[in-house]
């Protein structure tokens, strides 16, 4: 896909520019995962601590939560090219926006259109929901305003992005508005600490995505190596996923899940811990991507181990677009 957006220009198709654009910073498959995995597990655990022993199932509500959180994902990534479009243009000057075959103007587009989208779908669902979405919304254009204190921010690495990551629980609360009904404060207790959970598998994968090989590091361009070290920041993924393997077991035994389930959440912690040994023991530049390899296979997978359980126990069920 990189050799075909390469040969692209301003005189190509609109849609083949934007598809390229997709596949470059939006892929929708990957995306499309990770979304079906994060809203299936939230929406799961919601029905399961405010319906205890009824079925899971997958109706409506689950369809409007997944096209809205699409929809979230995507204006934010839309707020973060303007944001970093100057930065962008110094350090990554090959990609499809930052070469003009996709414009800001056209991302500001799709962003309004895709900010409609999820309240529009909040809307026809229920108040609750579009309260939710809307509390979302505004932190997300708090982020894209970097809290009226950008400068600052930008200063403080590791507090700019834990702070972008904030929204990740917000986002954990819309998925259970739309599977309830019910107003987003109104998430039991064990609901909420799932949503942090969120929160640290997210700063996972970010963690993982900036580890860099000694020879890639570059200047100007942040990484968690320069902050941490060349095995810091490795050492801290491990950290951080052994803080939402604790999490998530204290809410399987509060739910009283099978030892399968536990046995599951320690075997995904192996699986992914290849890519740290093949880092710290071979480092260099492939090494380094695998840290974010795996990181992405453990985001998804992580909540598809959550939602896999809750149906096992509890069944699941498929219903019309009356449900």
């Amino acid at each position: 896909m990189a050799t075909r957006a390469a040969a692209l220009s301003r005189e190509s198709p609109y849609g083949t520019r934007l598809l390229a654009y997709l596949q470059e910073r939006f892929p929708l498959a990957g995306h499309g995962l990770l979304i079906v995995s994060y809203c299936s597990s939230n929406q799961f655990l919601a029905r399961a601590l405010t319906r205890p022993g009824e079925p899971m199932r997958y109706d409506r509500s689950s369809l409007f939560a997944a096209l809205a959180i699409l929809c979230c994902f995507f204006h934010l990534r839309v707020f973060d090219e303007h944001k970093d479009y100057a930065e962008d243009c110094r350090n990554h000057p090959e990609r499809v926006l930052q070469r003009g075959l996709i414009t800001l103007r056209d991302l500001r587009r799709l962003g309004a259109l895709a900010i409609a989208g999820e309240l529009v779908l909040a809307a026809l669902h229920s108040r609750a929901a579009l309260v939710a979405v809307l509390v979302a919304l505004g932190f997300s254009i708090l982020m894209r305003r970097e809290f009226f204190v950008g400068a600052w921010l930008r200063r403080h690495f590791l507090l700019y992005a834990t702070s972008h990551m904030l929204i990740m629980p917000l986002f954990a609360l819309v998925v259970f508005s739309f599977a309830t009904g019910r107003w987003p404060w109104e998430a039991p207790g064990w609901f909420f600490l799932y949503a942090w959970v969120g929160f640290f598998v997210t700063f996972n994968w970010e963690v993982s995505r900036k580890i860099r090989a000694p020879e890639e590091e570059r200047e100007g361009v942040e990484s968690y190596t320069k902050i941490f070290g060349t095995y810091g920041a490795a050492y801290l993924v491990l950290a951080i996923r052994v803080v939402d393997t604790a999490l998530v077991a204290l809410v399987g035994r509060h739910l009283g899940l099978s030892r399968w389930f536990y046995l599951a959440l320690v075997a995904l912690f192996a699986i992914t811990s290849l890519g740290f040994l093949q880092y710290r023991l071979h480092t260099s530049p492939r090494t380094a991507k695998r840290m974010e390899t795996y990181a992405g296979m453990y985001i998804v997978a992580f909540d598809l181990v959550l939602a896999l359980e809750l149906a096992r126990r509890y069944g699941l069920e498929l219903h019309g677009w009356g449900a």
